[in-house]
């Protein structure tokens, strides 16, 4: 994977830890690595193959040095992609509370995932232990095929996979990430001449993915790690639907879970040059600065993070440097309270379920050092808590603890001097997972590279921010008391925000759009091409900014796509087919539209457009009109 250089970034993707799985002692020797027909007459794919000759682990690691959150498993494979094979993740589900498979493209780009409630077990016999109401059960298999294009050929008898549900959790390896598209932003290449385009496909799926990741995620998870619990992958030849020996996989073909072999086939110019644009080129931006008692200032992160986690926010607080050492020197603590949403119960041993209306699946609050290196996590149910959700944290760097620090007066306790390297701390990193509906306060409310902070004096969060101020140790009131907030979770200002360091609000002009086009491969094109589920930005000016949350699937009360040719409408509240937008700020939306040739919303050349645009805070309209080219 890709890493980011600059020193706000977690390091994502680092040196993995293998664990050996504790595989059946079976007869590996001698299986075929080609199929001419009759090697496989009987049994099916399952039967035949969901076994340590074929399975395949994946490289193991936490978030200590590879991916930030020390409350979880990371299980990932490189991959380049090649139409004679499949790339099947095979296991049981995990007692977990998250659980996720992910594809991430080249560019270490998000570009496919499915959520654990979606996942669909490998057979009716198995039930998903992540749907609401549904205890865990150990044991219930789960299969999540990885496409690469190829037209399967006639299956062998005992390699079909009648009975088993597979495909209906496919992925595609050939797809690229959508947004996050700098070929149409115009200024970018004034500003730098000599930068690189944004390699991108083409309408008619001509230039594919062709490498990337497979990442499996489980946070919270309490599985002892076995043969039987670990995840694996087997690789399926396309043609005869029978699967290649592990030993082979793993000496030939180029499916591999080191990462010094996988780096090597990613684009690193790429990755460099997301990593310049989200974090350098685009600027940050504030409305106010963090009110009092906040020492610290929180942030969302960058819309780009290389194999950044598909169903998390992440608003981190930079710390000034020496902190740890001046905090004891000065006999102070560091503490932060924050109010926890109410998350599930689970994982759990006595059948608990989630309810499904939890007002978020998972919270943590990490501690990381320069360059993205964590050194501790604290997730949600470790926080002591009042009724209403509210805790206090004390953060220990050397100062002299008073003893009535404790649980049972309402205090959650870090000592980082137990943990090495805890002077160079630099980083609080805030993570919020899958806010049900109606949960504003969320860290996906926040828009990307944005301050939190709002003119009120409150915080687009609310209370669900943290507050970090440094208080003398020894003055810590004896039992922890809430810090209630003026006011709830705040609203936007009608206006556009300032950039960093200027926080203020800055008048709203009204909403225009100059220009609708579809992702292309070089800066320049002003056209909107024909093709599925089209990749759109949306340039102009006045657009304010997205309540709902980035990024966003379905239909709001803000963006219209009209087809006044085919006479259908996707994007707005009641239309037949929706959106998923990536990003949306003041002069540019990034989306993509569930519309394609053959489906509800047809979309063929010569079509005539109607772009709809409110501006969320004024309700302000833009109209765009254009006739949609051919590919």
């Amino acid at each position: 994977m890709c890493i980011k250089p600059d020193a706000v970034a977690r390091l994502l993707f680092a040196v993995l830890a293998f664990l050996p799985g504790t595989a059946y002692a079976i007869d590996c020797a001698g299986l075929p690595t080609s199929f001419n027909g009759n090697e496989f007459p009987t049994g099916d794919f399952f039967s035949n193959f969901n076994n340590s000759c074929y399975t395949v682990d994946f490289g193991i690691g936490n978030g200590s040095t590879d991916y930030g959150d020390l409350n979880a498993q990371y299980f990932q494979t490189y991959f380049k992609v090649d139409p004679r094979y499949q790339l099947i993740a095979v296991g049981s589900f995990p007692n977990a509370r998250y659980f996720s498979v992910t594809l991430y493209d080249e560019h270490s780009a998000l570009s496919q995932t499915i959520l654990d409630t979606s996942i669909v077990p490998l057979t009716s016999k198995y039930v998903n232990p992540y749907l609401p109401g549904v205890p865990f059960e150990s044991g219930q298999q789960y299969a999540v095929p990885v496409n690469f294009g190829g037209v399967p050929g006639t299956l062998q008898a005992g390699c079909t996979m009648d009975g088993y549900n597979v495909s209906v959790n496919g992925l595609d390896g050939t797809q690229r990430h959508p947004g996050m598209d700098w070929n149409s932003d115009s200024g970018l290449f004034q500003t730098h001449p000599g930068f690189t385009d944004h390699i991108v496909d083409t309408p008619e799926h001509t230039n594919p993915n062709t490498a990337g990741v497979l990442m499996l995620r489980a946070y919270l998870d309490i599985s002892v790690l076995s043969y039987q619990t670990r995840p694996h992958f087997i690789v399926r030849d396309v043609a005869s639907g029978c699967a290649y020996p592990a030993a082979y996989v793993q000496s030939t073909l180029r499916i591999t879970g080191d990462k010094d072999t996988g780096d090597a086939w990613m684009d690193a110019v790429q990755c460099r040059a997301h990593n310049f644009y989200a974090t350098s080129y685009l600027p940050q931006l504030c409305d106010a600065p963090p009110a009092a008692p906040n020492k610290v200032s929180w942030w969302r992160q960058a819309e780009y993070v290389a194999g950044t986690n598909p169903n998390a926010s992440y608003t981190t607080a930079t710390v000034p440097a020496g902190l740890p050492a001046t905090l004891a020197a000065a006999g102070e603590v560091m503490r932060i309270r924050v109010r926890v949403p109410a998350t599930p119960p689970t994982p759990c041993t006595d059948g608990c379920s989630r309810s499904g209306e939890e007002q978020m699946r998972y919270m943590s609050l990490s501690f990381l050092k320069p360059q993205g290196s964590t050194l501790a996590s604290v997730a949600d149910s470790a926080f002591t808590k009042d009724p209403n959700g509210y805790a206090t944290l004390i953060v220990g760097t050397g100062a002299s603890i008073p003893s009535w620090i404790t649980a049972a007066n309402g205090y959650t306790f870090l000592d980082l001097t137990a943990l090495s390297d805890y002077q160079q701390l630099s980083l609080l990193d805030l993570r919020h997972m899958i806010p049900t509906v109606g949960f504003n306060c969320g860290g996906e409310v926040v828009p990307y590279r944005t301050s939190v902070a709002t003119i009120a004096g409150g915080s687009l969060m609310g209370d669900y921010v943290p507050v970090v101020d440094y208080p003398v140790a020894a003055t810590l009131p004896h039992v922890a008391s809430a810090l209630v907030g003026p006011s709830g979770c705040d609203v936007f200002a009608a206006g556009q925000p300032g950039i960093r360091p200027s926080c203020e609000v800055l008048a709203e002009p009204p909403p225009a759009i100059n220009s609708v086009i579809t992702q292309c491969p070089a800066p320049g094109c002003n056209q909107f091409v024909a093709q599925r589920n089209p990749p759109i930005t949306i340039n102009g000016e006045g657009f304010g900014q997205f309540p709902s949350g980035m990024p966003f699937t379905g239909a709001s009360d803000y963006l219209q796509i009209i087809d006044t040719t085919a006479r259908w409408k996707a994007g707005y509240t009641g239309d037949a087919c929706f959106v998923s937008i990536g990003s949306w700020s003041d002069q540019q939306i990034q989306l993509v539209a569930n519309v394609n040739q053959n489906g509800i919303c047809p979309l063929a050349a010569h079509d005539q457009l109607h772009v709809k645009v409110w501006n969320p805070q004024t309700m302000a309209l833009a109209v765009f009109e254009l006739t949609v080219a051919a590919p």
